[in-house]
């Protein structure tokens, strides 16, 4: 089936918009309002908008980048050099930077088959990782989907590419006699698990878009609730886990860079990075130029809550720049602290604004999630 055209879509919408109008007058008294009415096209709006140009193309991207990353790493397992593993890292950064704005959308079905934590939990468990590969177990794509998710996945991937500051290091360890050939084993098979995971997680989407896009009850069950919740999460996650651990808020205010996601890689701020680009995009519905954006800002506009979504924006826009502030979280944990701290204040800012402010006026129920009393 062809994607619907611009027109088609503007049309589409007129006519929903009549359609439904035309209901809200006809009810009698008693029955669902014109302004309820009205409230349930502009919630369907935003949620065919998240899926057809966040959820859809985000899988699709992934899938590609997941596929471009299996041929890399074949290359560098067939011959294992400085070239080989710079373009294996390239496109692992690719499949990186697809997941860190897709993983916001952890709701409904995905949420519940947990694939998530199969593509990438973090930190890995190193120590399960190295006895798998110092092993007389045969390596393959069966035995990677039979581990725990702590030994494979993204984080793990990771892991292996940037497993010392020195490339020639790295080089050496799947070069080495003894298990090298395992290493090399290992690698080429979280990639090929990773790639299958790639293809579960946009089949759970495809065969659950219509109950996500016909959700339009408020509360806990309604899929704009999911995604307010998701959003809070998300936010609360970079504020706790990713930047306030580092920090020592959980050790005495001890500072510790091993503490922040992907610091081997040096990829801890891209990923605070595209996490905000995904919440910013999910916020305002623009999420690529040629289409009508429907966000929670036009839903705002909707409810007399504009006074609301300008503070929203200017939040995002104050997170957006602190982010800009700082070149690499390991060097500002350790030399500027504070600029990691005031990235932090922002971001809570903006939690606030979500969790408190807009759940309310949009009436979400905030859940209970896994940041909560951390």
């Amino acid at each position: 089936m062809k994607p619907l055209t611009r027109l088609h879509r503007i049309i589409f919408s007129i006519l929903l918009f009549v359609i439904l109008a035309v209901m809200g007058v006809s009810c009698e008294s008693g029955d669902i309002t014109e302004d309820e009415y009205q409230i349930q096209y502009q919630r369907q709006s935003q949620l065919k908008n998240i899926y057809n140009y966040a959820i859809q193309p985000l899988c699709e991207n992934f899938i590609e980048n997941s596929e471009l990353l299996e041929e890399s790493v074949a290359v560098f397992t067939n011959l294992p050099n400085q070239e080989h593993l710079n373009a294996a890292r390239k496109t692992w950064l690719s499949v990186l930077k697809t997941w860190k704005q897709l993983e916001l959308y952890n709701v409904g079905a995905v949420e519940d088959s947990y694939i998530h934590f199969e593509i990438n939990r973090w930190p890995s468990d190193i120590d399960r990782i190295e006895t798998l590969i110092h092993s007389d177990e045969s390596i393959d794509v069966n035995l990677i989907a039979s581990v725990g998710s702590s030994s494979k996945g993204i984080s793990a991937i990771e892991y292996l590419l940037f497993s010392s500051k020195n490339d020639q290091e790295v080089i050496g360890s799947f070069l080495e006699p003894s298990y090298g050939l395992q290493r090399l084993s290992f690698l080429k098979a979280l990639v090929e698990n990773l790639a299958i995971k790639a293809k579960t997680i946009q089949t759970i989407w495809q065969a659950d878009q219509e109950s996500f896009i016909g959700a339009l009850e408020n509360g806990i069950s309604g899929s704009q609730s999911s995604i307010t919740n998701a959003m809070i999460t998300l936010t609360e996650e970079i504020i706790i886990s990713k930047l306030g651990v580092p920090l020592g808020e959980k050790s005495g205010g001890q500072v510790d860079v091993q503490k922040l996601e992907a610091f081997r890689s040096e990829s801890s701020l891209i990923i605070i990075q595209e996490h905000l680009k995904a919440l910013h995009a999910c916020y305002t519905g623009g999420f690529i130029d040629d289409s009508i954006k429907w966000g929670y800002d036009d839903y705002l506009k909707m409810i007399g809550k504009e006074d609301l979504n300008l503070k929203i924006l200017e939040a995002f826009e104050t997170c957006h720049d602190k982010v800009g502030a700082i070149n690499t979280l390991s060097e500002s944990l350790i030399q500027y602290p504070d600029k990691v701290e005031i990235l932090q204040n922002a971001f809570s800012e903006l939690l606030v604004l979500l969790k408190v402010d807009m759940a309310n006026a949009i009436g979400t129920t905030v859940t209970i999630n896994d940041n909560d009393g951390d």
